[in-house]
């Protein structure tokens, strides 16, 4: 019984903290994501096609890039932010790639 119980506070107070540790709410990054988003729906619109997804960039992920679109603005705040990049390629599909950046972080030391 003393087992059951044990496992079950363990269980009760490491939930919150890995789902704590896993989330992605992020006021800025969400912000930059949004805007970004905005400005390439409107030019998908203008080129008549369908606004791409975001994919997640991968490192040695291979991509044929023709024309970059748009690069989204680089957040103000201190650490890893997101940043997207759309671009056409070779055959003027849209693509958009979301990574991370370190932002330089002044007077942090």
């Amino acid at each position: 019984m003393k087992i059951t119980q044990s496992l079950l506070l363990a269980f009760a107070v490491l939930v919150p903290v890995t789902s704590y540790a896993s989330t992605d709410h992020d006021p800025v990054g969400s912000k930059i994501i949004k805007e970004h988003q905005t400005f390439v729906a409107d030019y998908a619109a203008e080129k008549n096609q369908t606004p791409p997804g975001i994919v997640k960039y991968q490192y040695g992920m291979k991509m044929d890039v023709e024309k970059v679109v748009r690069m989204s603005s680089v957040s103000k705040t201190c650490g890893v932010n997101p940043q997207l990049m759309t671009y056409e390629d070779s055959k003027g599909t849209l693509k958009t790639v979301k990574y991370q950046v370190l932002n330089e972080c002044r007077n942090k030391n």
